[in-house]
């Protein structure tokens, strides 16, 4: 059994069916844990996993308006898988892989802006919205790393992909994965005390607590291994799609969406045309079934034209 295949069904939305891991429950459990109050943690991990779940649908809806396939999406600890197919174009993937840290930039502004103005309201939900907005500031900062299968490993192959083949830009943006893995892997493996030994080097303070976040932090391995599979099955995924003939531009899409807004402007005018003449009126003294709604109407089988006739004029007209 596929393990990602697994998962709760939460329904079905905009037509894609939205998954819930099993082991998302221990592992919210967990993080809700090393928090100071239980509740807390537990609504911090459920709000955040609402944006990434909102992050999901961006990717998802982007496929689907670049004309390609989204139809599922998993909520997994390790964030959200949505199993896109956006058609077979460097812009297409690229507008697809944007979309959601695009969602996850609103968000991260859009909550700090409402936890702002609650502060004189209510400060425990200023203060809830505020770490969820910070928390949506990181997710963004992090699914930018340049390395599968976060979506900056994607965005640098999509970039590439514009001034070369997609094989030659999927395997550069590959190694450059492996890269930032392996270099993750060191800094997780080697004991801090020999970073604290290096303090003469003039690196900015951030750089100091990323080295000191992952000294020690072995979970991290466990993203650094996702890493190298991940990279390798894009390769195989590129491979096989790469002979796909489907050609996407926003040019077209473009046109499209005017042809689609000038069709439904149409049928509206001529909705609104219909419902202002009468469907039935008599040929003869002019009255419809919009004056009398109770007023009957039969067609004259001898007049040529096939006029019709309310019941008080069908057998008293001048056949024409």
């Amino acid at each position: 059994m596929d393990f990602l295949n697994t998962g709760i069904p939460l329904g079905r939305y905009w037509g894609i069916n939205v998954r819930l891991h099993f082991s998302l429950f221990i592992f919210a459990y967990y993080q809700a844990t090393r928090t100071e109050d239980l509740v807390t943690g537990l609504a911090l991990v459920a709000g955040l996993y609402v944006c990434i779940l909102l992050h999901e649908f961006g990717h998802a809806l982007a496929a689907r308006w670049c004309d390609g396939e989204a139809e599922d999406i998993l909520l997994w600890p390790l964030g959200g898988l949505a199993y896109c197919r956006p058609a077979w174009n460097p812009t297409a993937h690229l507008i697809t892989t944007v979309a959601g840290p695009f969602v996850t930039l609103l968000l991260w502004l859009g909550i700090g802006v409402v936890a702002r103005g609650l502060a004189g309201v209510s400060s425990v939900m200023s203060g809830y919205l505020m770490e969820l907005s910070l928390l949506n500031r990181w997710l963004l900062l992090f699914n930018l790393i340049p390395a599968f299968p976060m979506d900056g490993g994607r965005i640098l192959r999509d970039t590439l992909w514009h001034g070369m083949k997609a094989v030659m830009a999927t395997r550069i943006a590959v190694w450059c994965c492996r890269c930032v893995a392996a270099l993750v892997a060191v800094l997780v493996l080697v004991p801090v005390e020999f970073w604290l030994d290096m303090t003469e080097l003039s690196l900015p303070a951030r750089i100091w607590q990323m080295v000191a976040y992952c000294s020690g932090n072995y979970w991290l391995l466990l993203l650094v291994g996702l890493s190298f599979v991940e990279a390798r099955r894009e390769e195989e995924i590129v491979g096989m799609e790469a002979m796909g003939t489907y050609e996407f531009s926003l040019r077209e899409r473009w046109k499209r969406g005017l042809r689609q807004r000038g069709f439904r402007q149409a049928v509206a005018e001529r909705q609104q045309t219909s419902a202002a003449v009468a469907f039935h009126r008599c040929a003869s003294c002019g009255r419809s079934d919009d004056d009398v709604p109770d007023l009957e109407f039969r067609v004259c089988p001898d007049c040529v034209n096939g006029e019709e006739y309310c019941r008080e004029h069908l057998d008293a007209h001048e056949h024409r």
